[in-house]
């Protein structure tokens, strides 16, 4: 009896690792992927900007180019931006809410995944401690000197 609760006492510490482990193994996936979208994304939002600022310097030259006119093209360009900055601000509530809505539906796939992933770890670490259960001898025995085993 006192062996069985020996063994118990001991998959409850592997079981304990296991989880500890597997803690900390998702928190440091969970860093190194925030790292790693946050500058992609940094990255992307910085050439998106050049890009976009270099097409719209050619597309006001060009403008000045066909209305013969040295600042007119740049004139109608900053006009198209103010336009639309006036927009952004007039429907603030309108794409607030749509931003919120995909902001909202990636984070719901992501958990929805987590949560799955966990499922997964916390069953096959419950049929590992049953089968080490049924087979005692599966695992090596711990030294009497460990401190686990006092």
């Amino acid at each position: 009896m006192l062996e069985r609760l020996e063994e118990i006492r001991e998959n409850i510490f592997r079981y304990l690792e296991a989880r500890i482990e597997l803690f900390t193994l998702e928190t440091r996936g969970k860093l190194e992927e925030g790292v790693v979208v946050g500058i992609h994304g940094i990255v992307l939002a910085l050439l998106g900007t050049m890009t976009t600022i270099f097409i719209f310097s050619l597309l006001a030259a060009y403008l000045n180019e066909v209305t013969e006119s040295r600042y007119l093209g740049f004139l109608i360009v900053a006009g198209f931006f103010l336009l639309l900055t006036i927009i952004w601000i007039a429907a603030k509530d309108f794409f607030k809410s749509k931003i919120r809505v995909a902001a909202y539906s990636a984070l719901k796939k992501s958990q929805e995944k987590k949560v799955e992933d966990k499922s997964d770890a916390v069953q096959e670490l419950m049929a590992q401690t049953r089968a080490s259960m049924n087979n005692p001898g599966d695992y090596p025995q711990q030294n009497p000197a460990s401190p686990r085993s006092r």
